[in-house]
């Protein structure tokens, strides 16, 4: 990229390469994607941005954060129509359709894209190396800066289970079967389980609505969270392991192959992750009979661990996402 072109802000950077450094009286904007756990990731690039810890301003963009404005209480959220060509610099997690017209260069730097961002490290590691690597950012922390607000008490629901049992990729969701078995596993232990589905999802599970041993709810706002769990049970999808995570709430989550564990697996809170036993030697194989492999009797088992180590911590509620984690936290395990 010549002088002429590049935009102000960076002292040498080519948006294909890994070497940038930022003024920090540059204009920077963050665009975080769609899915919620990618968004709640990407709040630690945010979080290691501000004025804080390395001196910028950035402007947030993305539903989640909207959501979460008043959790962020150092994040400056933005509207895209508000903020035309405006910033020097914009940071996007993945391509997005709107993130270029922020820019006043109409280019972007797109986390995906670096070679920091790859690999089979776990999602916040893969923003640390970031940071530190390409960002050359100090005072590096895996804490998103998400602030709870007061009055949250962990333990004060513990005998509620929320089960998030929906995904984006029908192949990677466990069965509805297993999931109603389950429920009713857990109603026999004197659990309240309730199931956690969007809206739009509601209606495939209406026939559990009035359940003696389930409850199934849609809440408003993602962040209703809060309220509502003592301990979760989640699918796939992590956006709500990774939103009940932050909050300290056990998390134990199905995947259908150890890779997309090692990346995905909630890294904030206490947490476990259940994966098929390995009794089929091909990979592809695996994929294709997970739900089968994966039972209703190992679910429950990893459950029953996870609640007993549970029970052993203090119920005074401390947001993890207010300490400095080294690592992701969340332990696969054995013998999966």
């Amino acid at each position: 990229m010549s002088e002429a072109r590049r935009p102000r802000g960076i002292e040498s950077h080519e948006f294909t390469c890994s070497v940038m450094r930022l003024h920090t009286d540059s204009a920077v904007a963050v665009v975080l994607p769609q899915p919620i756990g990618d968004s709640l990731i990407g709040l630690v690039l945010v979080n290691n941005l501000i004025l804080i810890r390395n001196g910028y301003r950035p402007v947030v963009f993305g539903w989640v954060v909207e959501q979460f404005a008043d959790w962020l209480p150092d994040v400056t959220v933005g509207q895209p129509d508000a903020y035309p060509a405006a910033f020097d610099t914009v940071i996007e997690l993945r391509p997005t359709d709107y993130a270029s017209a922020l820019s006043r260069s109409g280019h972007t730097l797109c986390l995906a894209n670096l070679p920091e961002y790859g690999g089979m490290k776990h999602m916040i590691e893969r923003v640390i190396d970031v940071t530190t690597n390409v960002l050359h950012l100090s005072n590096v922390t895996c804490s998103n800066g998400l602030t709870v607000p007061p009055g949250v008490v962990r333990g004060r629901f513990a005998e509620r289970v929320v089960i998030h049992p929906t995904g984006s990729h029908p192949e990677k969701m466990w069965s509805r079967a297993k999931f109603l078995a389950l429920s009713r596993k857990l109603g026999r232990r004197r659990f309240a389980p309730s199931f956690l589905v969007a809206p739009i999802e509601l209606a495939g599970w209406d026939d559990i609505v009035h359940a003696q041993s389930s409850r199934a709810f849609a809440p408003e706002r993602c962040r209703d969270v809060d309220r509502r769990v003592g301990l979760v049970h989640r699918q796939r999808d992590s956006g709500l392991g990774h939103l009940a995570s932050l909050i300290d709430v056990p998390t134990l989550t199905l995947f259908m192959r150890r890779g997309l564990a090692s990346s995905w697996r909630p890294g904030w809170g206490p947490g476990a992750i259940v994966l098929p036993p390995s009794v089929v030697p091909s990979g592809a194989l695996r994929e294709r009979l997970w739900t089968q492999l994966l039972t209703v009797g190992r679910v429950m088992s990893a459950f029953r661990n996870l609640q007993r180590a549970s029970t052993r911590t203090i119920c005074h509620f401390k947001p993890a996402a207010l300490r400095e984690v080294d690592r992701p936290r969340a332990r696969i395990l054995p013998d999966a």
